[in-house]
């Protein structure tokens, strides 16, 4: 009788621990770096799920399924990039049932509106602005954890800092210089590197799967041929003939190329990712003094 009341004491015990331990909280990113950040940030105590998550994957192309719309139904904290770079995401929130959720567009956060440049991951003043939100969110939710989730922001804008340096020592040595895109995925990285960017047009319809115009067709070989960009960056997850045959004539031309990504490779950190392109974007274009 003594050891039967010992072990239900035990058990007792233990289911005691188990509910005292805390479900994580679970937040679901339309885009891996979104994710990304919200890992960090969150550490141990959040349950992140990106939806778009892998490098070969053409956003544009991304296709709904009931287990994505299931998986958007468990979040505490919904984290998408607006601009109708991700609608799915904006019609599925619309019906669904969970009213109990926290919604971040991203694209509101810094004040950006329909019709500019989408690829707001790439502006270096967006993630600080979203760790931020994050921290906050996540020391109201779980006010327990304050120091670690803390703790955690400020080691991420340690790191957004350090791409800051190697951004200003890129701009130091190669401000002004004229560079083109296939598409305008990186845009806004190479406004704050001081570049000039060429063929905007061109990469707009490309980005929005209009044929381009002749003309826009005919400057962005006119910009190769003259020798009028140091660089070229195209869109690793996109192609098509009309790219390859650019890529082709910027080869023929000696013109360095830089393939970016729009989703984040597997196995790393948004700051990971964005120092390797950026160390790339130096190297190619030191390589040419």
């Amino acid at each position: 009788m003594l050891k039967f009341f010992q072990v239900l004491v035990s058990l007792v015990a233990i289911g005691f621990v188990t509910s005292s331990i805390a479900k994580p909280i679970q937040i679901i990113a339309a885009e891996n770096f979104y994710g990304s950040v919200a890992e960090q940030i969150g550490g141990h105590y959040v349950q992140v799920t990106s939806i778009l998550n892998q490098p070969d994957q053409d956003p544009h192309l991304f296709n709904l399924t009931p287990r994505v719309a299931k998986v958007l139904e468990r979040g505490n904290l919904i984290i998408y990039n607006g601009l109708g770079y991700d609608a799915w995401i904006q019609n599925l929130l619309s019906v669904g049932s969970n009213t109990t959720r926290t919604l971040i567009c991203v694209a509101d956060l810094i004040h950006k509106k329909e019709g500019d440049n989408p690829h707001i991951w790439y502006d270096p003043d967006t993630m600080p602005i979203l760790a931020k939100v994050l921290s906050n969110f996540l020391i109201k939710t779980d006010a327990k954890h304050r120091k670690e989730y803390q703790a955690n922001y400020q080691r991420f804008i340690a790191q957004q800092q350090n791409l800051r340096q190697l951004i200003e020592r890129i701009k130091a040595q190669h401000k002004g210089i004229s560079v083109i895109a296939t598409e305008p995925v990186f845009g806004y990285m190479a406004r704050a590197l001081d570049f000039r960017m060429k063929g905007t047009p061109f990469q707009y319809s490309m980005m929005n799967s209009v044929d381009p115009s002749p003309k826009q067709v005919q400057d962005f070989e006119h910009d190769l041929q003259q020798h009028q960009v140091k660089l070229v960056f195209y869109n690793l997850q996109v192609s098509s003939p009309l790219v390859l045959h650019l890529l082709q004539q910027a080869r023929l031309f000696g013109i360095p190329i830089l393939g970016v990504t729009e989703t984040q490779p597997m196995r790393t950190t948004y700051y990971q990712w964005m120092q390797g392109q950026l160390k790339q974007v130096e190297q190619a274009l030191d390589e040419r003094h």
